[in-house]
């Protein structure tokens, strides 16, 4: 009787698309940090993807799109099912007037590039952002007072059974750092409308976010980015900072010393040693300040 890795083989038409087995997840992610895949594929039409989600259902494997991995950690003992990276036509990009239509692929830092030489403005922000359009719609991605949301019209899904869903801004759900797009098999892509400007001045405006954001924020190590949401009215950064927990080290975690809301891999860290520092972190502070902190990054493969 075939096996499901030997049936995904099958649905793999397109020579481009990378489909490996046992391929490890610290690869994938900007934390460096994770155990294997069961399979890693790389699709790139909507039709692999349509197949993929018929898939999905006959034979019930999980699926997890990780897109470029940058809000992501995932267990030290891997994924057990199929993760997906959408690149080709699902990473697209379409510029008429002022109206986008991008695919969930397309990398954040890229748009932003794009969006300023086109004299396009309402996504300056996401050029420090590393990760792709699909994880900036589920998380409503966003820095300094703007969010991924504000600029969407429309996002296209897929569901379950493969068929393609329109949803309108409203549909979408968005709030800070969170939507309901992650009740969909796969975020396909989306319509943003931004505002015609002049090219210096959003350059400007986008590099100077940019050099804000480098300046006061780790870049080179390996992270997740911001590992906690910010509480109403307050800094996750500013709590931990007060609470005299930079620099603090579990294991090869450490919260950086940059900014009290990220959490480095310095020294092959792994997944247990930044929840455990996650954890160490929320006790301290809700000790010391009453707040509870709420994790923002993603997590992959935990029970």
């Amino acid at each position: 009787m075939m096996d499901w890795k030997d049936a995904l083989s099958t649905i793999v038409t397109d020579p481009n698309a990378r489909l490996r087995f046992g391929e490890p997840l610290s690869k994938h992610t900007h934390f460096g940090i994770g155990g294997e895949a069961e399979a890693y594929i790389e699709v790139s039409t909507i039709d692999e993807l349509t197949a993929l989600a018929h898939f999905h259902s006959k034979w019930d494997v999980p699926v997890a799109v990780i897109g470029r991995g940058s809000n992501l950690l995932v267990s030290d003992k891997g994924f057990k099912g199929i993760c997906v990276k959408l690149i080709g036509e699902l990473a697209e990009l379409e510029v008429d007037g002022n109206v986008i239509t991008v695919g969930a692929g397309h990398p954040l830092p890229s748009l932003s590039k794009l969006m300023s030489k086109s004299g396009l403005s309402g996504v300056e922000f996401a050029l420090g952002i590393p990760g792709a359009v699909g994880g900036a719609l589920i998380m409503n991605a966003g820095a300094w007072g703007s969010s991924f949301g504000d600029v969407v019209t429309d996002v296209t899904v897929m569901d379950e059974t493969g068929e393609l869903v329109k949803l309108t801004h409203d549909e979408a759900n968005f709030e800070y750092r969170n939507s309901g797009l992650n009740a969909y098999f796969c975020i396909v892509g989306a319509t943003l409308t931004l505002q015609p400007g002049d090219v210096d001045t959003i350059t400007t405006l986008m590099n100077g976010l940019f050099k804000q954001k480098t300046t006061t924020q780790p870049f080179v190590e390996e992270n997740a980015g911001c590992m906690f949401k910010n509480p109403p009215g307050d800094s996750a950064g500013r709590l931990i900072d007060i609470c005299g927990l930079k620099g603090h080290r579990i294991g090869g975690a450490e919260v950086s010393t940059v900014h009290g809301n990220f959490i480095l891999n310095l020294d092959n860290a792994t997944a247990s040693d930044v929840l455990d520092l996650v954890a160490y972190i929320q006790n301290d502070v809700k000790e010391k300040t009453g707040i509870s902190l709420q994790t923002e990054v993603k997590r992959l493969g935990f029970d």
